[in-house]
């Protein structure tokens, strides 16, 4: 393998010792494997400690990404590169996990897991005095009005990291009450850093219970929710005597005499802090006052807008010197997921996840999540924890992506430079996305992360307070942060997609498996066009609205129509969480559920009536019928784009063969495109999504080297659409008339076909190249230059179209040909015909796997799933 250097900035003004970084690397094809022995060096030529995990491979076994985990020194705003290369190993293979005993030693701090409930105990060094950790929920009922639950792990702790730099240890559990009754799911996970004695722990709070959403409504107050007290991270630590408190990274701390010492933000501290974006279930706002206050004593001493508090404590010896013990609290985040508190007493230090609220409790939807991470550090000569709220962020040149094929139609160097400007008013204009966040307060425990959809307020009154509109997601926002921040290495980008990847993983998934199998574990579409979200949260349907921007509808759920995987995919490889991962992997398996359904036998009935019986009907009139099974839209589109994903992150679970299928019942080389009517754009216009998807599942199986057959008929489809759109196409503004909202969110749809001309014209023969090249450039020409002048430029939805398309214009078609077989023209078209004994066989197939996997208990869930009951 070539050198890979990892380039580190220090902007913040700390100083850095021993902080971790994590970051995942993509590896060319055949040159890293298990067997390679790896090294990580300073710029100094130090070796670092170094813990290398593959999360990804290539066909012949190798690494196609690797995470990497260090820890490093680096003075304030100083610049560092590190270097991956092979040679020797770093440092000697150690554990420092004791299962049988629960008990991690971690730099010069031993800690004993509990293995019942969730907790875990620092035990002194010197003393053996043990200082526990409890995580505490308190509810309300019909008896106590603040009745603290039992905490209880269904499953052990599990090792999942051990190395030099750390060690991961992860369970889960649930809280129950008095009575016995489970109340909320809940994931721990610990990260021990041994180089500077700082534990991190990341709790993930669950309802895993499904909501009743009644005529497919969304709002607060469902009968499947859960409303709690609090969540607190109880530290015990006896006779506590002094505090120190800093606000910012770059304020000093301050020393407090008297205990108890409390920080708490109530809302965001911004100018919209009391927006109506943070109501409850009776749609009153639950923020009380602007920013933070610091309380001494329970009375109050400073308050101010946004905190990021370190609060260290001390007190009582531990030592076999005259020092202090001291332990040092950092809650990352800790305005933007308001409410939040860190406190300490003369007995404990409480980290207040969700503080208690006098009059006010929480409210968990069903299938609903919040992970939080807050990182301690014990010891007698404990280090500034500043860098938790600012840590550093790796970055890799530009190059190195494109070498790897770590990206799509990825090139290090832009040429468009009208383009990247727009996208890069993402950052720099001045309604860039942070800006957004500001003008609807998109912060707090539920929101913060997400984009505000401020194209939904286009044809509001200037004077009129914005719709409170969430974008979910929609055309993978996410995937656009992760493809700008690799160009450019702008941490703003990072930011963004990171921030994002947590809320869409906890939000605005759909985390359940009681409900239809259409809706578990499905991604909710954004908020409603041109309507308030009211009190639906991030949940799209309110109660509160009687209209719909689809005519006929005012409800619905998670639809195959809002699936965006790949965003999380190479979040999942920039950075290693696992959450992405799995993310990817259960919408991956939503969308095969909400296309093939699950095999129950009242399900298979009603496939049956809505599927194929139309199709009978058909065929009794004589009428041609194909045999395309799938609809040739966006969502179609997404479930190839699900499933080339999930094949990228296990390539043995057939998940692209399922892609194969998937294809050849969509599309086929000799079909009349005539009669799809893809020029009825507000019915037909997302095909460009699904085509986009065809020449990503034709790129994914060129990079594995897969140029079967199946490739071979995937590419006659593609080219033969791409011929129909470079005859046929024109801008979707050329015709106004045919649209119902005529405005530059159009514009900015035109960039696909463009990117689809580019796309074409590496699988067309050399002679036809050009045909499509030319017809791409003006396309993107012609869309760049509307929206150059346009003021909807810096709308969200603009610029994420933007950002998720940008890419093949900048790929020479000449660069590919070679890998690329020669199309075959000769594919049969009786294939395409669907015929009585063909129907009647899929009907028979159907519904004898649906007796199959008869079950009375299987089909009364299934039917009262759909009653709601």
């Amino acid at each position: 393998m070539q050198p890979v250097h990892i380039n580190l900035k220090e902007t913040s003004g700390i100083k850095r010792r021993q902080e971790p970084i994590r970051l995942g690397i993509p590896f060319k094809k055949s040159s890293v494997s298990k067997t390679t022995v790896i090294g990580l060096k300073s710029a100094g030529g130090q070796p670092l400690p170094l813990q290398l995990t593959p999360t990804s491979y290539w066909p012949d076994g190798s690494y196609r990404w690797a995470t990497v985990t260090t820890a490093v020194d680096l003075a304030a705003n100083t610049s560092s590169t590190l270097v991956l290369q092979t040679g020797e190993l770093n440092q000697s293979a150690s554990s420092h996990w004791d299962a049988n005993e629960l008990i991690v030693t971690s730099g010069n701090n031993t800690f004993e897991l509990f293995g019942h409930t969730l907790g875990w105990q620092r035990v002194s060094e010197y003393t053996s005095q043990t200082y526990p950790t409890q995580v505490e929920m308190r509810v309300a009922n019909a008896t106590v009005s603040d009745e603290l639950l039992s905490s209880v792990l269904d499953k052990p702790w599990q090792c999942v990291e051990d190395g030099p730099v750390s060690t991961v240890l992860s369970t889960q559990g649930y809280w129950k009450s008095e009575s016995g009754q489970q109340f909320a799911r809940f994931t721990c996970t610990l990260n021990f850093y041994h180089g500077n004695s700082t534990l991190s722990v990341q709790l993930c709070i669950h309802n895993p219970k499904r909501a009743k959403h009644h005529g497919g409504l969304w709002d607060l107050g469902d009968p499947g929710s859960i409303s709690f007290n609090s969540l607190t991270v109880r530290i015990a630590c006896p006779d506590l005597d002094i505090g120190e408190l800093s606000l910012t990274p770059s304020k000093a701390a301050l020393k407090y005499n008297e205990l108890p010492l409390k920080i708490y933000q109530d809302s965001s501290g911004g100018e919209n802090w009391n927006s109506r974006n943070h109501v409850d279930k009776n749609g009153e706002i639950t923020t009380q006052f602007r920013g933070f206050k610091v309380t001494e004593q329970n009375k109050a001493i400073e308050e101010g807008h946004r905190a990021s508090p370190t609060l260290r404590v001390a007190g009582g010896a531990d030592t076999n010197t005259a020092s202090n013990r001291s332990i040092q609290i950092a809650y990352p985040l800790f305005w933007q997921n308001f409410p939040s508190a860190l406190e300490a007493t003369e007995n404990e230090m409480i980290v207040h996840l969700f503080p208690a609220r006098k009059n006010q409790q929480y409210e968990l939807q069903g299938g609903e999540r919040k992970t939080q991470t807050v990182l301690i550090s014990y010891g007698v000569a404990t280090e500034p924890l500043a860098w938790a709220h600012e840590p550093l962020t790796p970055t890799l040149q530009a190059q190195h992506y494109q070498d790897t094929d770590a990206f799509p139609w990825f090139c290090a160097v832009g040429n468009d430079t009208t383009l990247n400007a727009l996208i890069n008013s993402g950052l720099e204009g001045s309604n860039n996305f942070f800006a957004k966040r500001e003008k609807i307060d998109e912060y707090g425990w539920r929101n913060f992360g997400e984009i505000f959809a401020d194209h939904e307020t286009l044809y509001q009154a200037a004077d009129e307070e914005p719709f409170i509109s969430h974008y979910n997601n929609q055309y993978d926002a996410i995937y656009g942060f992760a493809r700008q921040f690799a160009l450019s290495g702008d941490p703003r980008w990072f930011q963004l997609m990171d921030n994002l990847a947590h809320h869409v993983a906890d939000i605005d998934i759909y985390h359940t498996e009681v409900d239809r199998a259409e809706y578990n574990n499905g991604l909710f579409w954004h908020t409603d066009h041109y309507l308030d979200t009211y009190t639906a949260t991030h949940r799209t349907f309110s109660r509160h609205n009687d209209t719909s921007s689809t005519p006929g509808q005012t409800g619905g759920g998670p639809a195959a129509e809002h699936c965006y995987t790949t965003g999380l995919l190479y979040h999942y490889f920039l950075t290693g969480s696992t959450t992405s991962k799995t993310a990817v992997l259960k919408l991956a398996g939503w969308m095969v559920a909400t296309h093939e359904g699950t095999g129950g036998f009242l399900e298979s009935l009603l496939a049956v009536k809505n599927q194929d019986i139309p199709k009978l009907k058909a065929l009794a009139k004589g009428q041609h019928v194909t045999t395309h099974r799938y609809p040739f839209t966006r969502g179609t589109g997404n479930y190839l784009t699900a499933l080339i994903d999930a094949s990228i992150l296990e390539p043995d679970n057939a998940w692209l063969s399922k892609a194969d299928t998937v294809i050849r019942a969509t599309i086929h080389p000799k079909d009349n495109i005539a009669k799809r009517n893809l020029l009825d754009v507000e019915i037909s216009w997302s095909y460009l999504i699904l085509l986009s998807a065809i020449a990503r599942y034709l790129n994914e199986k060129r990079a594995i080297g897969q140029l079967d057959s199946a490739y071979q008929y995937a590419a006659s489809s593609f080219m033969a659409y791409a011929e129909w759109m470079h005859n046929n196409e024109k801008p979707f503004l050329a015709n106004p008339e045919q649209l119902e909202f005529p405005n530059h969110t159009w514009v900015a749809q035109d960039i696909r076909k463009a990117m689809l001309m580019f796309q074409a014209a590496e699988f067309a023969p050399k002679d036809q190249e050009n045909h499509f090249q030319k017809t791409g450039k003006r396309w993107l020409i012609d869309t760049s230059q509307i929206l150059k002048t346009s003021e909807e430029r810096e709308f969200s939805r603009v610029l994420i179209i933007l950002m998720q398309n940008y890419g093949p214009h900048l790929i020479s078609a000449h660069s590919k040909h070679a890998s690329i077989p020669q199309i075959t023209a000769a594919i049969a078209d009786n294939s395409l015909r669907l015929t009585w004994s063909g129907l009647l066989s899929k009907i028979l197939l159907r519904l004898g796997k649906g007796i199959c996997n008869f079950s009375p208990a299987r089909e009364k869930n299934w039917l009262n799933a759909r009653l709601n009951r």
